[in-house]
């Protein structure tokens, strides 16, 4: 892919985008072949409609016909065949309305799916530009859908010339046929041109839609710095994200050296390691690793742990283990407990926090049942 310049808009479009241009109602969408769908509709519909069609045109023609010798012009005599005309016609076009109906939210749901939006309709100030209205006039897509227009034109009328081009000879052989045969003729005729017209309009209509999803894509494609802006708006400005975890941070590490007067004990490396061990009796069943810390953070829980009398021993392998194996909050491991039993026996005979005098004594006790 060549390198974006200038903000050229060389990648494709996110789904965000593509979401956002839907709600817009900005979707791939062929006209033509609704058209020729519509048309397929319309002529099985009459195919399949015309003898209900034929019987209720011919049961009011019969009605209109035997009544109009009684028949005034009266206002209510007017008023009562407005709506005989309106029932009938009705009756007859109701079916075919439907089936049209049906068919167009057919096809248009195939191509866009269910789709309910009213932003087209909304008034923008930006169409009454004329400047820019010329402008989209006239543009290279305007041209080519002009050329697209005549091209389908010209095709139309060459599929109708040929479907009517064997059957000339049969438009002068309908003056000498009976009415009943010129119907037939005549029907036949329409038929073989409607057919071959809508099927034309479905090829070309698949080719046209084919198109239209390629000029969507193409109209919606990013530059680097929109995709950019995009993930910011997706995900978040990256300086506020890394001033959170900043805060996040610095939070837990407060909560960290809360915990640290609390500590029975600070193991060290001396200076390298520090790690601030909690044993509470009641609610533990091992030692649990409440603060750790290298280099300037193990000064600190030293510093810290000397402020509030926090017995600190130098048990450089342990301080190391401890660092390494154990997550803070969690408990030692099974392998480290008798380490740690011996720098807690040894603690607990020098810590005078009174505090920790009467979990000494609880803690010894424990030691000698686990013996």
């Amino acid at each position: 892919m060549p390198e974006d310049v200038g903000g050229e808009k060389t990648l494709p479009a996110s789904p965000q985008k593509k979401m956002r241009a839907r709600e817009e109602g900005n979707v791939p969408r062929s006209q033509d072949l609704s058209s020729g769908a519509g048309l397929a509709v319309a002529l099985l519909a009459l195919m399949l409609l015309a003898g209900h069609t034929g019987r209720s045109m011919l049961a009011a023609t019969q009605y209109y016909l035997g009544e109009a010798d009684r028949l005034t012009l009266d206002k209510v005599s007017f008023s009562a065949l407005a709506l005989r005309s309106f029932y009938d016609l009705a009756l007859c076009a109701l079916p075919f309305m439907i089936a049209m109906l049906a068919a167009g939210l057919a096809i248009n749901i195939a191509q866009v799916g269910i789709l309910f939006t009213t932003k087209p309709l909304q008034p923008r100030l930006d169409r009454l530009n004329i400047v820019s209205g010329l402008g989209k006039f006239f543009s290279v897509r305007s041209l080519m859908e002009l050329v697209k227009s005549i091209l389908k034109l010209v095709l139309a009328g060459w599929v109708v010339w040929l479907a009517m081009r064997s059957r000339l000879p049969d438009f002068v052989a309908l003056m000498q046929m009976s009415p009943h045969s010129v119907v037939g003729a005549v029907t036949a005729l329409v038929v073989a041109v409607w057919w071959r017209v809508a099927l034309t309009m479905i090829v070309i209509g698949v080719f046209d839609y084919g198109f239209q999803r390629w000029q969507y894509e193409r109209d919606l494609r990013m530059s680097r710095e929109e995709a950019k802006q995009e993930v910011k708006e997706l995900e978040g400005d990256p300086h506020i994200k890394r001033r959170i975890r900043q805060l996040q941070r610095q939070i837990a590490m407060q909560r960290m050296m809360a915990e640290v007067p609390k500590a029975e004990v600070v193991i060290t490396n001396p200076t390298e390691f520090a790690v601030a061990l909690r044993y509470d009796v009641a609610v533990m069943s091992a030692p649990v690793v409440v603060a750790k810390g290298q280099r300037l953070m193990a000064q600190r829980i030293r510093d810290l742990a000397a402020e509030h009398d926090v017995p600190v021993v130098q048990k450089p392998e342990l301080a190391r283990a401890l660092y390494r194996m154990v997550d803070l909050n969690e408990s030692i491991p099974g392998t480290l407990f008798q380490a740690v039993a011996e720098v807690l026996s040894f603690v607990y005979s020098i810590d005078r926090r009174a505090d920790k005098i009467r979990e000494r004594n609880q803690f010894m006790e424990n030691m000698r049942k686990a013996v």
